[in-house]
């Protein structure tokens, strides 16, 4: 990069008298200030002391900035502290550079780029601000990597601050894998970017925040749900990315299997009752939900959420996000909307024993209520509704099933193969009954990424609750006579499930056993 113009003007031409204040000759008002310096500098901030920034130096990681008076050492170091940035002061004069704010700061919170949605959501359309790109190489290199993860189908982005670098990270099929190493000057501009896209604090950096957006990357929409952490060696950035393109799944796009669907059809089209769906972080249990609402919704239902966040939009279902701020919680959440007269009820996740105890009787009181829990399986629920304080009669008496699901990785379509059976996977086969000739596996090409894998599909368990079972609950039985019960009247578990879709072509042995290494 080119010397500072403006240090050099400095070096020659700056003086101060006694008070600190500059007798400098630099003419403000022939500078064009660049819209993305302004976001590094809060207007509140360059109002009362009196600076703006001129130039950026992201090789050197520096900033230049025309103050008033330069020797106001606390403001300068504020600053510092808030863009993480060395700062090049430059003296000039107050009145001008009130001026300048008035002149180049914007009245209200308005990025270039960006609008407000009906949701109040930050909206950034990337194309908005191509003729910006030359001139702003952290908007062009931000705009790259959340465009590189999501035509990668990344599910997240990782931003994290090492010591001497900052790594870019995306998860793919459920693993992280690192995408770019950037140098150290670049993070608290890139974090920065990230926080003013959507919209939280720039100067807040010893505070975890969260927020959200809305990316338009060509025709793709995608919502980004961000979460802020600070670390020791700066703060690392999270984004989820979820795909407006993608869509309310159905239920028939699962791959259950026959007899699974249909039972849990089943009992869906019960008036009451609570179904629950169980599993851990990142197992899709939000989007089955979200299947299930779809499949419940017609124009003679009321279904009302408590979620946390809302994840997608659904057409014709009223949803509520959970506000801890105003202490809307899911169990506030949950006392209001049973007097809006729902007929389904459905809740992002049952997480304590007040929320449980509401929901349950919820259920027992004509509404049918979906819910998530975590458990490592199906028959794990009931114990663990039962430690949360709920009563075991209750239990029994409310609860209509659990879906237990995983995902696991499927076999990219492009380069699927036949191969033999290996000796390991026989033995691992053999514990289950299962006795294939032959089996698949992606070879690796240039669509997988030369994975073998592309994208994710869920293998299930359903727990369907029956009288017999009721009276087990009631007696409060332990998981494992509860699991000895189902398997002995043929009950499919997800090691059951995984296998039939390993033989059907779908996936390998590889990913089944990491699901029941995670079970043993």
């Amino acid at each position: 990069m080119e010397d500072n113009q403006y240090a050099e003007n400095y070096d020659r031409s700056t003086s101060f008298d006694n008070d600190g204040l500059t007798n400098t000759s630099i003419d403000l008002f022939n500078h064009s200030i660049d819209k993305e310096l302004l976001n590094l500098v809060p207007k509140s901030f360059a109002k009362e002391h009196s600076l703006i920034p001129l130039e950026v130096d992201y090789v050197n990681n520096s900033l230049t900035i025309a103050i008033g008076n330069t020797m106001n050492y606390s403001a300068l170091n504020d600053l510092r502290l808030k863009t993480g940035m060395q700062i090049k002061p430059l003296g000039a004069s107050e009145s001008d550079i009130q001026q300048l704010i008035v002149r180049d700061y914007p009245s209200d919170i308005s990025l270039d780029g960006f609008s407000v949605e009906a949701e109040s959501l930050p909206y950034y359309d990337e194309t908005e601000e191509n003729h910006d790109s030359d001139d702003s190489p952290i908007i062009k290199l931000v705009n790259s990597l959340l465009r590189d993860a999501i035509d990668r189908k990344a599910s997240d982005i990782h931003f994290d601050s090492q010591d001497k670098y900052m790594t870019v990270r995306v998860r793919l099929d459920g693993e992280l894998q690192e995408l770019k190493r950037l140098p150290k000057s670049v993070q608290a501009p890139v974090i920065s970017r990230l926080k003013i896209i959507s919209s939280l604090d720039i100067t807040e950096t010893r505070a975890p925040q969260d927020g959200r957006a809305v990316f338009k990357n060509g025709s793709k929409v995608v919502d980004l749900r961000v979460s802020v952490l600070p670390t020791i060696h700066g703060e690392k950035i999270v984004i989820r990315i979820m795909d407006r393109s993608v869509g309310i799944r159905e239920l028939g796009d699962f791959k259950f299997e026959q007899q699974t669907l249909l039972e849990l059809r089943q009992l869906l089209r019960q008036p009451h009752g609570i179904i629950l769906v169980t599993g851990p972080t990142g197992s899709g249990k939000s989007s089955t939900l979200y299947a299930a609402l779809n499949e419940l919704n017609k124009p003679n239902v009321n279904i009302i959420t408590v979620e946390d966040p809302v994840e997608y939009q659904l057409e014709g279902i009223n949803q509520v996000a959970v506000n801890s701020d105003i202490g809307l919680s899911f169990a506030s959440g949950l006392r209001s909307i049973l007097r809006q007269d729902p007929n389904i009820v459905m809740l992002g996740e049952i997480r304590d024993g007040e929320t449980a105890e509401i929901a349950i009787r919820a259920s027992m009181t004509g509404h049918l209520v979906l819910s998530t829990i975590h458990t490592n399986d199906a028959a794990s629920t009931v114990n663990r509704l039962i430690d949360m304080g709920v009563d075991p009669f209750l239990v029994a008496n409310s609860l209509g099933g659990v879906l237990s699901q995983r995902l696991v990785k499927t076999i990219c379509s492009n380069c699927k193969a036949e191969v033999p059976v290996t000796s390991e996977d026989a033995t691992f086969l053999s514990k289950y009954n299962v006795f294939p000739t032959v089996m698949y596996k992606g070879t690796g090409c240039s669509k997988c990424r030369y994975s073998g894998y592309q994208g994710r599909m869920a293998i299930q368990e359903l727990l369907v609750v029956t009288t017999e079972i009721r009276k087990m609950i009631t007696s409060q039985v332990t998981s494992e006579e509860l699991v000895d019960y189902l398997k002995e009247h043929g009950m499919r578990f997800l090691v059951n499930d995984g296998l039939e879709k390993v033989i059907a072509g779908y996936t390998t042995v590889e990913e089944i056993m990491k699901v029941v290494a995670t079970e043993s």
